[in-house]
């Protein structure tokens, strides 16, 4: 996969930049406030070993749904 660096937004191509009219500010106060309201994961700390992919991928979802859950109740 390629990697494009740019100086600016401007050099972007218009397709990649989101939301251009929104001040970054505003962007940022939003993004924070999804955040808040997701509260943290409870991912144990450490190192966790799985026999496999499929475990690992499994783990995953597990707390993804935790997640969303509680951003729903939220």
């Amino acid at each position: 996969m390629p990697v494009w660096k740019y100086r600016s937004i401007d050099e972007m191509p218009e397709a990649w930049v989101r939301n251009r009219h929104i001040p970054p500010g505003r962007r940022i106060r939003a993004l924070m406030t999804l955040r808040a309201h997701a509260g943290p994961l409870e991912i144990p700390r450490g190192i966790r070993k799985f026999r496999s992919l499929a475990e690992l991928q499994d783990d995953r979802r597990r707390y993804e749904r935790l997640r969303i859950e509680r951003f729903r109740k939220n």
